[in-house]
Formats: C-alpha cells, sequence, structure tokens
C-alpha cells in the first residue's frame, strides 16, 4: 500500500484578473474526498499537508470557481505507486501556472481503509445529533450494507433515486460511505462534491421510518430532504413528477456523492428506448452508472391504465436486445439486470411492454 501526502499548492500565475478561488477535488483510487477550497493570487503558497493510503492512483484536479459562470477545469495532477520526494505536478490551463507539491511513501498493507473508517467511527467520543438514532444500531447497519450493498432498500417509502445512489456510492466506495454517515450522524450535514448536504431539523428529529433499516433511513431521507433546495429545476425538462426524484436532481447526486464528471440525462419518453439501453451498457463497461428511470411495472407491479415514470433503478449487467424484425410491430425482445429494491432484478419484456414502461437514463462517467 502506498500513501500520497500532498505538501503544498503554490501559485506562479492565476487563471483570473486577482486571486482566483481555488477548489482542490482529490480521487483517491477513484472515491472523491471532501473539496478543499481557498483563494490564491500570484506567489502565494497553501499549505496542504494532507495524507491518503492508496493502492492505485491518486487524482488531483484544481478548479477555479467562476460563479455565476461556469467553473474553470485548471488541470489534473496523475499520482502513481512510484516512490517519490517532494515531486512537483504542475496546471497550465487557461492560461494559469501552478505546482503541486507531494510525496508518495511505502507503508504496510496492515488496515483496510473501510476497517479504518469504521473502527474510528466506533472510537469516537462525539454525540450523534440525530436524538431517534442509536450509534451502535447505526454502525452495525453499515457493516451490513459494506458485506452486501444489495440489502440496501427502500422498502415502501418513496425513495428509489437515493436508493440507487447509496447502493452505487456503498459498491463503489465503501470507506466514503462510512465517512459520510459518521459525518452527517455526528454533525447533521455531510460534505459532498462542492456543497453541503444539511437536512432540515425536522427530519433530524424524526423517527426512523419501519421497514427501513436505519443507516439507509438516514441518508436517503436526507438526499431526498435536500434534493430541491440544492438542484435547482431544470426548465427544459417535462420529467418533474410530484415525490418522485427528478432526473436533474440524480444527476447532481451523480456529480456530487458519485464523483462523476460527464453526467447526462436522456428522456425516452417518445422514442430511443433500445438505443438508451445500449448507452447504459457502454457507460457501466467503461466504468459508469447508468440510472432508469421507468415505471415500476417493468419489474412486475401492476400495468397502469397510462404509464408514467414512478421509479428508478440502477442497471448492472446482461443486457441482451433482439430487435425483432422489420414487419412486425413490436416484435422485438430485451433482457437484463438491475439493482431495486434491495435484490438484483431481472427484466425479460417484449418490446412493446417495454417502451411503455421505459422514460429516461441517467449516466455518469469520468
Amino acid at each position: 500500500m502506498r500513501q500520497v501526502t500532498i505538501h503544498t499548492l503554490r501559485c506562479r500565475e492565476t487563471e483570473d484578473w486577482g486571486a482566483d478561488e481555488c477548489r482542490l477535488e482529490i480521487f483517491v483510487d477513484g472515491a472523491l474526498q471532501p473539496y478543499l477550497r481557498k483563494s490564491l493570487d500570484n506567489g502565494q503558497s497553501w499549505s496542504l499537508n494532507r495524507s491518503f493510503k492508496f493502492n492505485n492512483k491518486v487524482e488531483v484536479k484544481l478548479w477555479d470557481e467562476d460563479s455565476p459562470d461556469p467553473n474553470d477545469h485548471l488541470g489534473s495532477v496523475q499520482i502513481g505507486t512510484n516512490l517519490v520526494n517532494n515531486a512537483i505536478g504542475t496546471y497550465k490551463n487557461y492560461g494559469s501556472s501552478y505546482e503541486l507539491n507531494f510525496s508518495v511513501i511505502n507503508i504496510p498493507d496492515t488496515v483496510n481503509p473501510v476497517d479504518e473508517q469504521l473502527q474510528s467511527f466506533e472510537k469516537s467520543t462525539a454525540t450523534g445529533v440525530w436524538p431517534n438514532i442509536v450509534k451502535s444500531e447505526l454502525i452495525a447497519d453499515i457493516k451490513l450494507k459494506i458485506a452486501n450493498p444489495f440489502k440496501i432498500d427502500q422498502a415502501s417509502t418513496p425513495l428509489c433515486g437515493p436508493a440507487s445512489i447509496l447502493f452505487e456510492l456503498v459498491s463503489r466506495h465503501p470507506a466514503k460511505y462510512v465517512a459520510i454517515c459518521r459525518e452527517l450522524f455526528e454533525t447533521g450535514k455531510f460534505t459532498a462534491r462542492t456543497k453541503i448536504v444539511k437536512p432540515s431539523s425536522t427530519l433530524l428529529n424524526s423517527r426512523v421510518r419501519s421497514g427501513v433499516s436505519v443507516a439507509d433511513w438516514m441518508l436517503m431521507a436526507t438526499l431526498r430532504d435536500t434534493e430541491n433546495a440544492l438542484f435547482p429545476v431544470e426548465a427544459n425538462s417535462n420529467d418533474a413528477v410530484t415525490g418522485l426524484t427528478t432526473p436533474w436532481e440524480m444527476k447532481g447526486w451523480t456529480f456530487e456523492i458519485l464523483g462523476f464528471s460527464n453526467v447526462a440525462y436522456e428522456s425516452t419518453y417518445v422514442y430511443g428506448e433500445f438505443e438508451a439501453m445500449r448507452k447504459a451498457k457502454q457507460i457501466r463497461d467503461q466504468g459508469g452508472v447508468a440510472f432508469l428511470m421507468i415505471h415500476a411495472a417493468m419489474l412486475g407491479n401492476p400495468d397502469p391504465a397510462v404509464g408514467y415514470p414512478n421509479h428508478w433503478v440502477s442497471y448492472l449487467s446482461n443486457l441482451k436486445i433482439d430487435e425483432g424484425v422489420w414487419y412486425s410491430w413490436d416484435s422485438g425482445h430485451i433482457n437484463f439486470d438491475c439493482y431495486s429494491w434491495g435484490s438484483k432484478k431481472s427484466v425479460n419484456l417484449g418490446e412493446g411492454p417495454f417502451e411503455d414502461y421505459m422514460f429516461g437514463l441517467v449516466t455518469g462517467v469520468q
């Protein structure tokens, strides 16, 4: 195992006139860490001295935040497993010039990062701010979900969007999942990619919903409670359904929590269902995520009189598409696996019903 220590970030030349509003994003083996922010002007240095354990690589992205204008990506430094002392990585985009000073050392491969996070949480003496959540029960549930992410279950709540996000978080970045749960339990908020996610006092003081486990409820309900405030409505979307996480909110969480930089939404209200599924497979094969907005009848729930979106699932694998024959309407067929309601579901449908129940796709990839 390796440990990188990021010592300093030095500004040689800003991208803007005057100081840059710098944000560092650190991806440790693909897992995005809490962001770091500081204003820097020409000749100034930022003493960081942050250490991270990793197995394969660390990527450090530098952004100049230009709100309300789009943020400028000033570059990326890739840190591998080679042992180095006071190495320099540079950022040069948009006429800027920054230097990142870092070192990489070898450390004993004795402590699993997930176990380390859990042990630190267990030893913490901080008092939780959720009066109806018992810490020991929360940690036991976190361990259960890490052992098997398919145990994450929205049950009878309308929290399918957050459940799908949470499933991908635990499956891909369990140590980050523990860190988020701990910060949320102890402080009543947690740090996402660019935002602070803070649920209402009403939610903090509510009881855990019957039928939903404590860790699932705390995090899923927090996401649903804060969605409308964090992610502005996209005016060109026609997919706002009462109680359902919207496509722009799914895009937001894919960016903020899962750490994917390239997020997109494709509507299939009118056409393009099979094409969207091929895109889902392509993105998943590239290491990304794909969330399907469907009617739950696709998974065996009762057929609606008129199809409408009421459920999110996470596409997994095993896509098979039979286009059918050109002279026979809706003669195709589709099979694939997805995550939903605490288990892996297998979809096996004719082209017609599938098109009736499929409404959109949200993807995220680096």
